[in-house]
């Protein structure tokens, strides 16, 4: 009889454990406001609906990757987080994104969970560009590196002592070549660490579901084997998208299609990792208060 408590009880120790290392992160495109344009969503009102995300034992996650952050919205987010998940942050935010810096990328993590050690912006790799750089002259008012560079963190898991890299994007939208040149260097660079690494954000890879096909950075980014897509299922159109020159007023230009993603490489690839795209009551379509994009959830059980 004693055995057989003992045994239970290592059992529920077990079990315990393998649920204390489970850790979900959540990737929300949380659309900014452009200099001189009209308003197309309220800090406040996104910032709120981030902390009920976080309240949500459905959607409560210890990592929250966050594009299109304009500066002055920084704290308000880190807030955020913080009432969410009711509890001490560490964040960082990257110096890249155009639009007269309303463009930015931010990671956050609940700090009895990570800690980010190491953090670089990913410019150019291999020979490979990922951005403008000061030596190829645009035409932009806002400067040479204008592009949103990949943020990527070296984030230490505190229950299992074992790192990993970070990676949140919003790759380019309006510059194909860009775009396709920002996947090979995810792709080389992920190739060229031994560490788990996790990438995750608004890829605008145009993925459409009719046809499960992507465009051509889509293809690059999974070109080797490199990455693995942590495909939600069901898929869930994940962007609004209204062209009220190209039709009526409530139809999204681009129907059954995504572009917000969680990739996994190297030792992440054997983590059990599982996505979902966020619907909300009243989501779609949105307004000038709100994000014109879905949050994503990924869920992960590490491998012991």
């Amino acid at each position: 009889m004693q055995r057989t408590a003992a045994f239970l009880a290592a059992a529920f120790l077990a079990v315990a454990s393998a649920r204390s290392e489970e850790f979900r992160l959540l990737a929300w495109n949380v659309e900014s406001n452009r200099p001189g344009q009209p308003p197309v969503s309220d800090a406040d009102v996104v910032a709120s609906q981030l902390t009920e995300l976080l309240r949500n034992p459905a959607t409560r996650s210890q990592i929250v990757a966050l594009s299109e952050v304009e500066p002055k919205t920084v704290e308000r987010y880190r807030r955020a987080v913080a009432s969410g998940l009711e509890g001490e942050v560490d964040f960082v935010t990257s110096a890249s994104g155009g639009y007269a810096d309303a463009d930015s990328l931010m990671l956050v993590v609940d700090a009895r969970r990570f800690r980010i050690d190491e953090v670089l912006e990913l410019h150019r790799y291999a020979g490979i560009k990922a951005n403008f750089t000061v030596d190829q002259e645009t035409s932009s008012e806002y400067g040479s590196v204008r592009a949103r560079s990949p943020l990527i963190a070296k984030v230490q898991d505190l229950a299992s002592g074992r790192p990993f890299w970070l990676i949140v994007v919003h790759l380019a939208r309006g510059e194909e070549e860009l775009r396709v040149d920002q996947a090979r260097v995810l792709r080389r660079w992920a190739a060229d660490r031994s560490e788990p690494v996790v990438a995750a954000g608004d890829f605008n890879f145009d993925y459409v579901f009719a046809t499960a096909r992507g465009n051509a950075a889509f293809d690059a980014m999974l070109e080797g084997d490199t990455w693995r897509w942590l495909e939600p299922d069901p898929l869930v159109d994940s962007n609004w998208s209204e062209d009220r020159q190209k039709g009526p007023p409530g139809v999204d230009s681009y129907p059954g299609s995504i572009l917000d993603f969680v990739f996994v490489a190297n030792g992440a690839k054997g983590w059990r990792g599982t996505s979902d795209v966020v619907v909300r009551r009243g989501d779609f379509p949105d307004d000038d208060r709100t994000s014109d994009h879905r949050p994503i959830v990924a869920t992960f059980r590490p491998a012991p």
